[in-house]
């Protein structure tokens, strides 16, 4: 709405004036006789654990068994509530959401149909790199794809990339899906829809690849994630999807961040010539005093899930985890595909050894807590793959 908060950048002075595209609420229904699980995919910078809730209520009256919300991370969306540590969802942001993911529901669940689904990897050049690095070295991004077929028709895609969108600068005050929306542009075709998620991108932006900061530039990156895309063969057999199973999930609790670790006085700052990663470190710091007055001692809880879709095992963490964490993730537990930013929104999820950056200092949490994630979320994974395993064995 015009006039109201955008989010994302902390030296953003105005609110939203137009749209350059809409944002965009998707729902994919995954269903058997006994359960149907719903992931919904939404054009905010962030979920709050408060509007998940709401939203898995909502759609239970649908039909929905279990439900996960992520969010896209755009930067050029409304304020959504997103503060390290998680926050509240402003309630005219929350409604809205509420509302169009259950029209979106009602819409997946009439299209149902019978279909497979397989996880592929593409690795591309070019789109982007270490964001808090100065001159970064080249990097071949991961983005993986499950393709949804009906027998030999590829008829969905959900893409997940481990990108920051933030093409649009903190300037930018009309609203926008960024680079998701670029990709799915860039992949959409008459005969199949496509949904874009954002992975572990906690320390991964354009921020030295892009040319630009427009709309050209978000369509030009989009272009080159859909360039490299192959779609797979159609699964091989012909037999029944596996049966739909709900989530498994895991409760983690975080330590805050400790005296010594708030004291941001004592933390020595890299000298960077480069004057936007100078910036934004001091911005962190700022965040790390806010939390440091704030003097919290109690844990931060959080809900890292998994959930295996006809094979292809999909986990979900809360908040914005390094790109090598969600790599750890994917390497112990045998291929799977990681989701950010999904049923809540804790912050950041640097790795122990991290050296200092704007990540660390606005992590609410210990060193190590991206560890603790990665342990959490591997025995999810397994868990989830493990019960479609025993589940075939007895068949």
């Amino acid at each position: 709405m015009p006039g109201e908060p955008m989010g994302g950048y902390v030296d953003r002075s105005q609110g939203v004036q137009d749209v350059l595209d809409p944002l965009e609420v998707h729902v994919v229904t995954f269903a058997d006789d006994g359960h149907r699980f719903a992931l919904v995919v939404v054009d905010l910078i962030c979920v709050n654990a408060d509007v998940v809730e709401r939203t898995r209520a909502a759609l239970r009256d649908v039909g929905v068994s279990s439900c996960w919300v992520a969010a896209t991370h755009t930067h050029a969306s409304p304020e959504a509530g997103c503060a390290p540590g998680g926050g509240v969802t402003p309630p005219h942001v929350g409604d809205r959401l509420v509302a169009a993911s259950l029209a979106a529901t009602r819409r997946a669940v009439a299209a149902e149909r019978a279909a497979r689904l397989t996880a592929t990897r593409t690795l591309v050049s070019g789109l982007a790199s270490r964001r808090n690095v100065v001159d970064p070295p080249p990097m071949d991004i991961p983005v993986d794809t499950i393709t949804v077929t009906v027998g030999t028709d590829v008829v969905g895609l959900i893409v997940v990339s481990p990108v920051h969108p933030t093409i649009l600068p903190a300037a930018n005050n009309h609203v926008s899906a960024d680079l998701t929306g670029g990709i799915r542009r860039a992949l959409s075709a008459p005969d199949r829809w496509v949904v874009v998620a954002t992975g572990a991108a906690g320390d991964i932006s354009t921020r030295h690849t892009r040319q630009g900061h427009g709309p050209p530039e978000v369509d030009r990156l989009g272009a080159r994630v859909a360039d490299r895309f192959v779609p797979p063969p159609a699964p091989v057999g012909g037999g029944p999807a596996a049966p739909v199973r709900p989530p498994v999930s895991r409760s983690v609790r975080l330590r805050p961040k400790q005296p010594a670790e708030l004291d941001a006085s004592a933390r020595p700052i890299p000298q960077v010539r480069n004057e936007r990663i100078r910036r934004v470190l001091h911005q962190g710091l700022r965040i790390a005093r806010e939390q440091a007055a704030r003097q919290r001692s109690e844990p931060y809880e959080v809900e890292i899930a998994a959930v295996d879709l006809d094979g292809v095992t999909v986990v979900g963490v809360p908040g914005e985890l390094f790109l090598e964490l969600g790599e750890a993730i994917r390497t112990r537990a045998g291929g799977v595909v990681v989701l950010g930013y999904t049923n809540g929104y804790l912050g950041y999820l640097p790795a122990r050894d991290t050296p200092p950056c704007y990540e660390t200092f606005a992590s609410p949490v210990s060193a190590g807590s991206g560890e603790i994630v990665v342990e959490t979320a591997v025995e999810a994974a397994l868990e989830a793959a493990r019960d479609r395993r025993s589940r075939r064995n007895r068949a």
